[in-house]
């Protein structure tokens, strides 16, 4: 499994730079750029960042914690009644009558919580599709998705933000973009391939809208 320290020394073997290897003036604002380029795709949804856990809600609670695990929601299901949520802005779900407690319908974001109506009433366990929180690698011994899966994708973005401040290379700027470029899209054409589901039965099916698609249990 490769690890920051893979990443770098490949970094620093393509920029052919001296001052970002192992002690140099740049070294540390190497391993920063690498932590920001790993930010940048972090809201981005790959095969390997994919999550899907479950969260229970409490009755006569209008919230629930998104779990530390989940960086971005991106559906949410009750499966046990085969439903899914139907995502709202949090103004729509305040503006309806707070009180009126049933099964959840709808969710919006509120504070790193999703604020439910109706208000639970009852206990109802959430099945939440999203992206997964995955930390930067910050010591030479990390290692995660980042290192490995996307390697390639985050040493282009990294080469090219180097290349466009500290060293002013526009050549270099545009030859590190176009191999992010094509990193990306191999990992998308990827995750295509793997994550390829009909989240929806057919635009004419009764449940078309709300139905929940057991083949992604």
């Amino acid at each position: 499994m490769a690890t920051l320290a893979d990443l770098k020394t490949r970094i620093v073997a393509e920029l052919m730079r001296d001052d970002l290897d192992s002690g140099g003036d740049l070294e540390s604002h190497m391993v920063s750029t690498i932590g920001r380029a790993c930010e940048y795709y972090a809201d981005r949804r790959f095969w390997f960042n994919a999550i899907v856990t479950t969260v229970d809600t409490v009755g006569g609670t209008a919230t629930v914690a998104i779990p530390a695990t989940v960086r971005r929601v991106d559906r949410v299901t009750i499966p046990a009644h085969n439903v899914e949520l139907t995502e709202a802005i949090l103004g729509e779900v305040d503006d309806i009558d707070s009180v009126t407690q049933g099964r959840p319908e709808r969710y919006a974001y509120y504070n790193d919580s999703l604020r439910l109506f109706r208000v639970p009433d009852a206990i109802y366990t959430l099945r939440i599709y999203g992206v997964a929180q995955i930390a930067a690698p910050a010591t030479g011994t990390d290692t995660s998705v980042w290192t490995n899966e996307a390697q390639d994708l985050i040493c282009a973005h990294t080469k090219a933000a180097l290349l466009r401040f500290p060293f002013r290379d526009p050549n270099g700027v545009a030859l590190a973009i176009a191999e992010e470029q094509d990193a990306l899209a191999r990992l998308l054409r990827e995750t295509g391939k793997r994550l390829k589901s009909n989240l929806r039965g057919p635009a004419d099916a009764p449940w078309s809208r709300n139905r929940y698609d057991s083949s992604l249990a």
